[in-house]
């Protein structure tokens, strides 16, 4: 072979003394005959890569049962693959693969795992060598676990001024859920999740922010939260802040008679409490001195009655009970009070608002309802007081036939005296026959 090539190398030096461009032609002569002998005689050659080592679970009973792997010894190899210069000379370090295969693991722990070097060409090589032939591989089972979050608020961190509250139960997260995910044996730890709840002034009004401080606890106990991942990073944090205020009691008074002075005997009535102290949304309570707490229905006042009212049916929503009173009882007067049973005829009683086109009749011998008052008065009220009305205004659809109307009793010339009817009828009714004019 020697040989050859001084002959090859005298030839073109002989050459070269004759002619420029025959001293041209045999320099591109040369240079290709190198290249063939190259080719031909070193054909194989060897290449070193710096390879990433990757772990297939793939079809295994690891990806099966959910393992992840949560730490691995190695993350690059150095390896040197030799094979023909036709088929690996234009190869780079991201053609190869150190795959790490898991078909033998069967529990969440650690593992030494052998080293396989792949190509992702459809080369043929051979590995001449590896800087490491085996890779130590932690499994863990990793699942997932939804928590409710609720709002973790320290006093030294939230100021509520004077005259106002925040009740920490009321403090709103959205979402009010994380899904935490991560190795089976840390997130079974969890116990509770909390946002951490600040606010750089003094809350004198309803406060919004967006809090990234997610806590995990274990107990009383924070954990790491290293190796979790959390469905959510922020959280929406709705701080109600309420103002807190004396409110008086009222009642409403219905199905009075007309005559009937409602304010002097709102006056006589005994509140179980005639104020609460409550807290609402600022901007609403300072338009509310008084709150309603339901109604007195005339029809139903006897002599002392009580009625009882419920301060969760009659308090707004949003609104808080600080006096921390559940019902008002409401006592109606008793003392200087009579009642009394008067029997009104069927022809005292009067029907008002009648289509012109109807003529009608009282089917009835008459009505014998109660009637409450001072004594004085009731010992001496008679029929010829009691103002008796059927009042057909809102009754446009009538046609021939019986009908029972209430009827509403008044004393025009006393302004304390009411009805409250018979048998527990609030509303005493007659029937009334109903035919067209001829």
């Amino acid at each position: 072979m020697k040989n050859l090539l001084r002959n090859i190398s005298a030839f073109f030096s002989g050459l070269f003394e004759k002619n420029f461009f025959i001293q041209i032609t045999s320099l591109v002569s040369a240079v290709l005959i190198w290249f063939f002998v190259s080719v031909s005689v070193y054909s194989t050659i060897e290449d070193v890569f710096l390879i990433p080592v990757t772990v297939d679970i793939t079809d295994t009973y690891a990806e099966a049962n959910n393992y992840k792997v949560v730490e691995q010894s190695l993350e690059f190899v150095t390896v040197t693959i030799s094979g023909d210069r036709g088929q690996i000379g234009g190869l780079e370090a991201e053609d190869f693969v150190a795959v790490v295969s898991a078909e033998n693991v069967f529990s969440p722990e650690p593992y030494n795992l052998q080293l396989s070097i792949q190509c992702l060409e459809e080369v043929e090589f051979e590995v001449e060598k590896l800087s490491d032939s085996a890779v130590t591989v932690s499994f863990d089972e990793i699942i997932n676990k939804e928590v409710p979050v609720k709002p973790l608020m320290r006093t030294s961190e939230v100021s509520i001024a004077a005259g106002f509250i925040c009740d920490e139960d009321d403090v709103a997260i959205s979402p009010d859920t994380v899904t935490v995910t991560g190795p089976k044996e840390d997130v079974d730890k969890i116990t509770s999740a909390y946002v951490h709840i600040t606010a750089g002034h003094v809350l004198s009004e309803t406060y919004d922010y967006v809090s990234e401080e997610l806590v995990i606890l274990e107990g009383r106990n924070e954990i790491s939260n290293d190796d979790l991942i959390f469905s959510n990073s922020s959280f929406n944090v709705h701080i109600p802040i309420l103002k807190t205020q004396v409110v008086s009691l009222a009642v409403r008074i219905t199905n009075a008679p007309d005559s009937f002075n409602t304010e002097a005997f709102t006056e006589q009535l005994i509140f179980s409490d005639y104020e609460l102290n409550i807290a609402a949304p600022g901007d609403e309570i300072s338009d509310i001195p008084v709150i309603e707490i339901g109604a007195v229905d005339m029809r139903e006042v006897d002599i002392g009655s009580v009625f009882t009212f419920y301060t969760s049916n009659f308090l707004p929503e949003g609104y808080q009970n600080l006096s921390e009173v559940n019902t008002i009882t409401v006592m109606c007067p008793s003392n200087g009070l009579a009642k009394a049973q008067i029997h009104i005829r069927n022809s005292a009683i009067h029907i008002v608002n009648q289509p012109a086109q109807f003529d009608y009749e009282i089917i009835a011998s008459g009505l014998t309802p109660y009637f409450i008052g001072p004594e004085e008065i009731i010992s001496e009220l008679s029929y010829i007081d009691v103002l008796a009305q059927i009042d057909l205004f809102s009754n446009t659809d009538l046609t021939e036939g019986d009908y029972k109307f209430p009827v509403l009793f008044s004393t025009p010339a006393y302004d304390d005296v009411w009805c409250i009817g018979t048998y527990g009828t609030l509303s005493p009714k007659a029937t009334v026959s109903v035919t067209l004019k001829k």
